[in-house]
């Protein structure tokens, strides 16, 4: 950079400012380009506040940060995009290290829309790590998550396998960020091998202490304590303030968690001095947390209640929204610990308020969101490769076709010989012993017609699970058209149109999810245990509540204390999600009937009966015949084609049970189901049917060679 600066110098004929700037490279350089800054050109200048806040950055944030936005601001009166975008990314950078970032997401926000203008690969990818980092620490993870992808399809297409890694560690921290542990380490595993294909030592300290952090949460405490000694070692002896903190506070985790408190102490404390010293805030509030939580242990109550109410209070200063969840979650368990039920209720609220703001369903949706963008490139590699394979197993089916043509002309030949050796009046014995044959025939045609059915059964499986995931990988694309459409169509008409075509592509994507159930409810290997009632009728709750209840809706279940059913769980499930989700749908909107869903799990004999039942808009009488059919819709409110009431009869009959349709006093409707209370009985049953029924084929095959 400083050669660069020297060049220009030069070049304006500006050697006293070359033989000053001589100077500022020696022990004086600061106070020299300081000098420099009245008396220079705009260029000139522009090249000495940068120099100025490189030399201050990471030394004294806070000054290096006037420095830099006295350089974005001549950048923006010189009018040079380039400038521009370079000072703006420096800036937010600055503003990133000081923790306002808010701040430093709106300066990189800003100029990464310069930088796309004018396609500059180089500042965009750069500023997509930095807006990535920013939104992490805050804890708004579908954001980071977004510009990291984005940023892992640059540098991926560019082939640089050290910057992939960069991208690749960002990735693994915002995993384990929401806690999926197992992927945070493929990323960060991934991150590691192509490190060390490149021999790149830049930061592999810390993200051996990241993999180590990984597998304290899967409780594989040995193993982190291993990555972390590495890490240690890597920088032999020499490491940054950060490493320390971060490897010593990984220790601690790992001893905590073997439960040795003692040695676990020793490393949070030694974290908490260096982030004391260098001023981590963060990892001070951490290792904080941690003491509190071995003082809870050892019941020292009015000490962790000191360390916490510290953390608390640094947390909130800087917005840790993760990490005051885990405070909260310590402080509820140290007040209900010590019978402060009125803190302890104070700190739950506090504990679920905020968990709610940052895991929300938006935030749900838009991690899948963003996952479904990244993985169709990867969908569109596959397609080809399905393709073939379709194309190889139309040819199966085509030559399988040809031997049913054959195996059927030979059935009507044989068939024809009987009846003209009847008609010719042969001897009883001849003729008994042809009727013997002709029956074994038939039964063994018969049982491999029904074996034909089958495998046409598992064929038209195969295709409707094929053609399903097939058909996901263009939708993805579609669904993500939409999003980019919805961005930066500006029209209302064409804006509606996009949004209606939004709309079609998520149901048209449930509808492929309910024939994948159909393929998997006809394939299940059916597995009893017994079933909990409570805990899956929550489930469905929690994502009938995503879809948004109708207003004022009421939605009640009672299970008998009695009900011990042992079945197949995610058949159950699928049964009482189509019925209750069918209730919710088709809800009564008249502003005078107050809706409700009424659930009853009540025993009768040896059964279990399900009845779910509403004051919804009911069935009409032509279509209570064949409502549980496919494809049948009894109103145009559906959205899945009439598949729902159609998987729960599916799997109903699956379970060995019965679903019918009732009409009740008041208009009311229910759906009721009845199941056997053990399947394992069902499963021998039928184990012995297939077994009897070979048996009777091998007895009549038998018979018949005996008599010839």
């Amino acid at each position: 950079m400083y050669l660069l600066f020297f060049n220009r110098l030069k070049r304006s004929g500006g050697l006293l400012l070359l033989l000053l700037l001589s100077q500022a490279l020696t022990a004086q350089k600061i106070d020299s380009l300081k000098s420099l800054l009245s008396v220079s050109s705009d260029t000139a200048r522009y090249d000495i506040l940068f120099a100025l806040a490189y030399e201050y950055s990471d030394v004294n944030d806070s000054l290096s940060l006037i420095y830099t936005e006295d350089l974005f601001s001549l950048a923006n009166e010189m009018g040079d995009s380039s400038r521009i975008i370079k000072a703006g990314r420096i800036m937010s950078g600055e503003l990133r290290r000081l923790e306002r970032f808010e701040e430093a997401i709106h300066v990189a926000k800003d100029v990464l829309q310069i930088a796309r203008r004018h396609n500059n690969l180089i500042e965009i990818k750069l500023l997509l790590n930095s807006l990535a980092i920013s939104h992490t620490w805050i804890a708004e993870y579908d954001k980071a998550l977004k510009y990291n992808f984005e940023s892992l399809v640059i540098r991926e297409a560019e082939g640089n396998k050290a910057d992939i890694s960069i991208t690749l560690n960002n990735i693994g921290l915002i995993y384990y960020k929401i806690n999926d542990f197992n992927k945070s380490i493929e990323y960060y595993s991934r991150s590691l091998k192509l490190k060390k294909e490149v021999n790149d030592l830049h930061d592999l300290d810390r993200l051996l202490i990241n993999i180590g952090l990984s597998y304290n949460i899967l409780f594989k405490y040995n193993d982190a304590i291993d990555y972390f000694d590495e890490a240690l070692s890597n920088c032999n002896n020499e490491c940054s303030d950060l490493v320390k903190i971060e490897s010593q506070y990984g220790l601690g985790v790992s001893y905590y968690g073997l439960g040795n408190n003692i040695e676990a102490k020793i490393h949070f404390e030694q974290s908490y001095k260096v982030a004391k010293r260098s001023g981590h805030v963060r990892y001070q509030a951490e290792t904080l947390l941690n003491i509190a939580r071995i003082h809870v242990d050892n019941n020292e109550n009015e000490n962790a209640k000191q360390l916490l109410l510290e953390a608390e209070k640094l947390s909130d200063e800087k917005s840790y929204n993760q990490l005051l969840i885990d405070i909260y979650q310590v402080f509820f368990k140290l007040y209900n610990k010590t019978d402060d039920y009125k803190n302890a209720a104070f700190y739950q609220s506090k504990y679920i308020t905020l968990k709610d703001s940052i895991y929300s369903d938006n935030l749900i949706k838009n991690l899948a969101k963003v996952n479904t963008d990244y993985e169709e490139r990867e969908n569109i590699k596959t397609i080809k490769a399905k393709d073939e394979v379709l194309k190889l197993k139309e040819e199966i089916i085509g030559r399988q076709k040809q031997e049913y043509i054959f195996i059927f002309a030979i059935t009507i030949l044989i068939l024809s010989l009987a009846v003209a050796l009847m008609w010719a009046g042969k001897l009883q014995r001849k003729a008994n012993r042809l009727l013997v044959d002709s029956r074994a025939n038939l039964a063994r045609k018969v049982d491999e017609r029904t074996a034909e059915l089958l495998r046409s059964n598992q064929e038209l499986d195969h295709f409707i699970y094929k053609t399903s995931h097939d058909i996901r990988g263009p939708l993805a694309t579609f669904k993500g058209l939409c999003l980019v459409a919805l961005t930066d169509v500006k029209d209302p008409v064409g804006l509606d149109l996009v949004q209606k075509l939004d709309i079609t592509a998520d149901k048209l994507n449930t509808i492929l999810n309910r024939l994948l159930i159909v393929n998997q409810i006809n394939t299940a290997e059916l597995k009893p245990e017994l079933i909990d009632f409570n805990l899956i009728i929550d489930e469905i709750m929690v994502q009938e509540r995503k879809k948004e209840l109708p207003p004022q809706m009421s939605i009640k279940h009672h299970i008998e204390t009695d009900v011990v059913l042992k079945s197949d769980r995610n058949l159950v499930r699928i049964v009482l999600e189509n019925l209750i989700d069918n209730s919710i749908k088709f809800y009564d909107q008249s502003i005078r009937v107050t809706p409700f869903v009424d659930i009853k799990i009540t025993k009768e004999g040896n059964l279990i009966l399900f009845t779910v039942i509403d004051n919804g808009i009911g069935i009409h009488e032509e279509s209570k015949h064949n409502i549980f059919q496919m494809f049948v819709r009894a109103s145009e409110r559906s959205e899945t084609g009439g598949i729902g009431l159609y998987l729960s009869r599916l799997a109903t009959e699956k379970l060995g049970g019965t679903i019918e349709l009732l009409s009740l006093p008041d208009k009311l409707t229910c759906f009721c189901v009845k199941m056997p209370m053990d399947l394992e009985p069902v499963l021998h049953e039928r184990e012995e049917e297939k077994l009897l029924k070979e048996r009777i084929l091998a007895d009549e095959a038998k018979n018949a060679y005996q008599y010839t």
